[in-house]
């Protein structure tokens, strides 16, 4: 296990691929055996990955509280602190995805055991794998009846894709870079190295090719073939200005049943005249998108990150122009955290908005959660539509209709 150890020195719990070690070390043969870092006996993927025995005292431990800020201890725990069974792919009371949600990437998969959707650390079995750690493929194969797994089983998720607790606006984590080695690293790791997420072998940016570079670059082969990496746009702390002002905008979330939250924005009657080169060209693939949304003290609450330029949603490309005056996305499986649609409209002084709508359902849940409850009691709220050229779409809402932490309703400016 040493190698494994110093491929993994990223120090945080070898959630879901590790645990099937834990077959071969206790003869366990039950399936259920595989949901636990520890079940209440130190059996589990407590056995290799000992680094939160201790509780709070214990460096790992005290990195997850303090630097990563992960204060919701039933996000593995089932009744708080250091209560057991301590859980890799479930959340204890208010329900979650366990140890996997940092651990593992949303691939749209639910749990054959509950029902309930869960994240999936596929690159993290691939990490133990290359580690010489077989055994994970005793129960972790395509189209097992144990776990579930799809066969054939999901193209892995780029390093840039964010687990589901790689948010800032619910009160998860407060990372939300996961090519960032500064952001996963701990105190005591001596590579400086994050997770390799996509369980690739390399780790993070620049190393990582599933890391787009800090900014977009073209490069030219021999053949004069061109190809084009954008970033994600990642939304700041505060509101980004200078920003284009609208002169009508609206927000709702809606997140009265679990499952079913959904999200809506519309910055409308943008002030400057505007035409599509305005918005980039996702088209094309040159620019993604990300809506971002804050409190009345200017906290970003909520983040909905669109990186699909120049991609396919199912069989038909996710954007397409239309006119000469903007864009507009559709994805009904709606993979880029629930968005499903988004128009992007120029035009003259006044004419021209900006739409997001996104949502989860019962076979789609990745739409971020919590930004309802965010903003529970919000006399004001700023939503901005971020694009990777630099532009910038919002208004702050002064009119709130509803905040009482399951809804957000609000108008402006």
């Amino acid at each position: 296990m040493n190698h494994l150890d110093a491929r993994r020195r990223s120090g945080v719990l070898a959630a879901v691929a590790a645990a099937a070690l834990l077959a071969a070390l206790t003869g366990a043969r039950d399936a259920a055996a595989y949901e636990f870092y520890d079940d209440g006996t130190s059996h589990g993927c407590v056995e290799c990955h000992n680094g939160f025995k201790g509780g709070p005292t214990n460096t790992l431990h005290d990195e997850h509280l303090n630097k990563f800020n992960i204060m919701q201890c039933n996000f593995c725990h089932p009744h708080g602190g250091a209560s057991t069974p301590v859980r890799t792919v479930t959340s204890g009371v208010g329900g979650g995805y366990g140890c996997a949600g940092c651990h593992g990437q949303n691939y749209g998969e639910t749990s054959i055991t509950s029902g309930k959707p869960k994240a999936t650390g596929y690159g993290l079995r691939d990490v133990h794998a290359a580690a010489g750690v077989m055994i994970c493929s005793s129960c972790h194969y395509p189209g097992s009846p144990v776990t579930g797994i799809p066969n054939p089983p999901p193209a892995r998720l780029p390093e840039y894709s964010r687990p589901p607790y790689y948010r800032l606006h619910n009160g998860s984590s407060n990372l939300h870079d996961p090519c960032s080695s500064s952001q996963e690293n701990f105190i005591g790791d001596p590579d400086g190295k994050g997770l390799d997420n996509d369980g690739n072998g390399f780790r993070d940016s620049p190393d990582d090719p599933g890391c787009p570079p800090t900014a977009m670059t073209t490069s030219t082969t021999t053949t004069t073939t061109t190809t084009t990496t954008t970033i994600p746009v990642a939304c700041a702390p505060a509101p980004t200005a200078p920003c284009t002002a609208s002169g009508q905008s609206k927000l709702s979330v809606n997140e009265k049943s679990a499952g079913k939250e959904k999200l809506k924005a519309q910055i409308q009657k943008l002030v400057p005249a505007l035409a599509a080169t305005d918005f980039g060209d996702p088209v094309i693939g040159t620019t993604n998108y990300a809506l971002c949304i804050y409190d009345g003290s200017n906290a970003l609450k909520g983040e909905l990150s669109i990186v699909k330029g120049g991609e396919n949603c199912g069989t038909d490309p996710c954007w397409e122009g239309v006119k000469t005056t903007g864009y507009k996305y559709k994805d009904k499986d709606l993979t880029a955290d629930g968005v499903q649609k988004i128009q992007l409209s120029g035009g003259d002084a006044g004419k021209g908005k900006v739409s997001v709508s996104a949502k989860n359902t019962s076979s789609a849940n990745n739409m971020p959660v919590g930004i309802a409850a965010a903003l529970n009691g919000a006399t004001h709220a700023t939503v901005q539509l971020l694009d990777s050229s630099g532009h910038c779409y919002g208004a702050t809402l002064s009119q709130v209709k509803t905040a009482d932490g399951t809804v957000f309703s609000a108008t402006g400016p």
